[in-house]
């Protein structure tokens, strides 16, 4: 038994139609999550689901960058309760320094932030996503919340995660097989076990195409 992980954004999503997901990339994932476990691993924040993903049900969202686990109508928060008060703190700093943001349900959001010149927090954490940034609690990354969630929500299966950029390689870190898009970065390539023809959602359809017809043979070498 295997377990699909996903990101959204340049993955399932493009850029080109303003991280929209198509029709044909939601019914394809769709269509297999009925089969087995395909999970979204996302920065997004819960807000932006129905705007940007109508319609897409996968099995389970791990949104925020590992911070909030989506089931359904269940949310769980997947942080502890002081850091709420340390994100007081950091807003105040970003406040300090003329530092745009916004604050999700858990984490913080800076836009260009190395044009910003955003290069450091206390006691946070800040993962880039190309040239944007998110701050996160010390602990919670796209990896460790998505081992939480499957610990939470009992699903068991190797991991096989797709993605693009920097903030997916924790998640690539706990896979047991890891998969880029044609559209990823080259430092995401160099570490994956497979590299896709396809963009962002065809390639999402090429990997689940490859999978049910079974020409695509996975070697589970890691934890």
């Amino acid at each position: 038994m295997f377990v699909i992980a996903s990101d959204y954004d340049r993955t399932i999503s493009s850029e080109l139609d303003g991280f929209k997901i198509k029709d044909k990339v939601k019914e394809r994932i769709n269509q297999f999550s009925k089969r087995f476990p395909f999970i979204v691993v996302t920065g997004r924040e819960r807000k932006f689901i129905s705007r940007l993903a109508l319609g897409l049900n996968p099995s389970l969202w791990v949104l925020e960058n590992g911070a909030v686990f989506l089931r359904g109508n269940q949310v769980i928060y997947n942080v502890s309760n002081d850091w709420f008060s340390i994100r007081n703190q950091i807003v105040n700093y970003l406040k300090n320094k003329g530092i745009s943001f916004t604050v999700g349900e858990v984490i913080i959001y800076v836009d260009n932030a190395i044009d910003q010149g955003l290069e450091r927090v206390e006691n946070g954490r800040i993962e880039w996503n190309r040239s944007d940034a998110m701050i996160l609690p010390e602990n919670i990354d796209k990896g460790n919340g998505l081992l939480k969630a499957l610990e939470i929500f009992k699903i068991k299966g190797k991991i096989i995660a797709v993605g693009d950029s920097q903030n997916d390689i924790p998640l690539f870190r706990v896979a047991n097989y890891k998969v880029a898009v044609r559209n990823a970065l080259e430092e995401i390539k160099a570490i994956s076990d497979h590299v896709l023809t396809k963009e962002n959602g065809e390639g999402i359809i090429e990997l689940l195409d490859m999978i049910e017809s079974g020409t695509i043979n996975f070697t589970f070498d890691y934890i």
